[in-house]
């Protein structure tokens, strides 16, 4: 019994893995389509704060504190563009 506790738990684990991690391919991909397509400044600015805001759930789940902090100030600027 205590075995197929363990098992779920690290079936949890994995499930949060991926999730966050899907989390993480979907912000760089939010972030890089605004360099390729053009938008309107509220869809640009949307996908690169979203985008950003995922990286930055990925980079904090992983202790990456460097990249937590460039993608806070990303979030910052976008945030401070955008209502300039």
């Amino acid at each position: 019994m205590e075995n197929l506790e363990n098992n779920n738990l690290d079936n949890n684990t994995k499930y949060k893995m991926y999730l966050i991690e899907g989390v993480g391919w979907v912000g760089s991909v939010l972030v890089l389509i605004p360099y390729v397509v053009p938008f309107t400044k509220t869809i640009d600015f949307a996908l690169n704060t979203l985008g950003a805001s995922g990286l930055f759930v990925v980079c904090v789940a992983s202790k990456q504190y460097q990249s937590v902090v460039i993608n806070a100030a990303w979030i910052v600027g976008g945030i401070y563009k955008y209502f300039s």
